[in-house]
């Protein structure tokens, strides 16, 4: 794959394990996703030369927030395309061999990428997918300031056993792992490191992604998510779970892009930007 741009300039060399700190689209129409998420969140691209499949870097105010690969599905109709998150570890190789001591697959690697650093693509035990990244430049630093409007700034993965996922990523990440006090038993987990909450982990909805058996969804932040929604449906996107207040009081909505790509839109209430949310 062709050279990446440094997470981190100049570099620190500073990791922050457990911290998701990239983002990849891996999707069959490179053309119809640019035409999507630039209208919808002011979203330019830059054109990467020299990879075997074709690739932008995904342009957020001056700053690469993530990138967008181009690749034909296996099967059409069963697979579909999906948002990567890359969570920083300082050991890839040990991700590879716990996740298939434990049941998992590894997809890609660990292999060097150029300008990004070291990384595996993994399935975990319960088929969520994922990658695990040592940045060679570290990691970005964690803000105090509200996340930035128009990228990512949350992830859940949704699971069927929420307890046994979030016991693997506290293996290999070593997460802090709380229960939501207000959730159902057993439902809903927060993975956090560094004092930071970085991810949820929740039970995967049988009738909403029917083909899935488990699936990480990433969340850009927005000002409005009802509207970004209605957006999107004019883009060619479709609602897969309308917009509402979820249990952290934020107000959620979840997406599909125009080849089935799922993401979330998350627009935080007033009172959470004044705390100022975890990066």
């Amino acid at each position: 794959m062709s050279a990446f741009d440094p997470l981190v300039t100049p570099a620190t060399q500073r990791l922050l394990p457990g911290k998701i700190v990239f983002s990849m689209l891996v999707t069959p129409d490179l053309t119809k996703a640019e035409n999507f998420y630039g209208p919808l969140f002011g979203w330019s691209f830059r054109p990467v030369n020299g990879g075997k499949h074709p690739r932008v870097e995904i342009m957020q105010a001056g700053r690469a927030i993530g990138t967008m690969v181009a690749h034909p599905l296996d099967n059409p109709k069963q697979d579909v395309p999906f948002w990567l998150p890359f969570i920083s570890t300082s050991d890839t190789a040990t991700v590879a061999r716990v996740t298939k001591r434990y049941g998992g697959h590894v997809l890609f690697g660990p292999r060097k990428w150029d300008g990004l650093g070291q990384a595996v693509i993994v399935s975990d035990p319960q088929q969520g997918i994922y990658a695990a990244l040592s940045a060679q430049s570290g990691d970005p630093e964690d803000l105090s300031t509200a996340p930035m409007l128009d990228s990512f700034s949350w992830a859940t993965l949704l699971t069927p056993s929420p307890s046994t996922a979030a016991g693997y990523y506290q293996m290999l990440f070593n997460y802090q792992v709380t229960a939501a006090p207000e959730a159902d038993s057993g439902a809903h987990y927060i993975l956090s490191s560094q004092g930071q909450e970085r991810a949820s982990v929740n039970t995967l909805p049988p009738d909403v992604m029917p083909r899935d058996k488990a699936r990480w969804i990433q969340f850009v932040q927005v000002r409005n998510s009802a509207t970004t929604a209605t957006r999107a449906v004019s883009l060619g996107g479709q609602v897969i779970v309308p917009t509402h207040v979820d249990r952290d009081g934020a107000l959620i909505s979840v997406i599909a892009d125009p080849t089935g790509a799922v993401f979330g839109l998350i627009e935080a209430q007033r009172d959470m930007l004044e705390m100022g949310p975890a990066q």
